[in-house]
């Protein structure tokens, strides 16, 4: 094997790495999401709050990696965004704003670790 072939299996096993680090980074700033959502939402029956879940598409070998949590009630955009009647309660931005810098750090410094090798 030359140093070409070595260079090249080193390539394949650091995009591996990469590749799950990131789903592992999108899938526990996804829950965190959730569970931030979850502990902010208002609560009179709990239905709101415990209709907050996250779904995922891709995996580490995949092309994409997404993560997406939020509620699924016919009421939460009302709750969320508010109506002329009541003002509104953005939990689920608040969680966001939480988790949101600590995701780009997470992936700066994935980056960073690809680029030092």
């Amino acid at each position: 094997m030359d140093d070409f072939d070595r260079l090249a299996d080193d390539m394949d096993g650091a995009g591996d790495k990469l590749g799950r680090d990131v789903h592992g980074l999108v899938r526990s700033s996804t829950l965190r999401t959730e569970q931030i959502g979850k502990a902010g939402a208002p609560v009179l029956t709990g239905l709101l709050r415990s209709s907050i879940t996250s779904d995922f598409d891709g995996g580490p070998g995949a092309d994409v990696i997404s993560g997406e949590t939020g509620p699924n009630t016919s009421y939460d955009i009302f709750v969320h965004a508010g109506t002329s009647r009541q003002a509104p309660n953005p939990f689920m931005d608040r969680a966001a704003d939480v988790v949101e810098p600590l995701f780009y750090a997470a992936a700066a410094q994935l980056g960073g670790q690809v680029l030092d090798g």
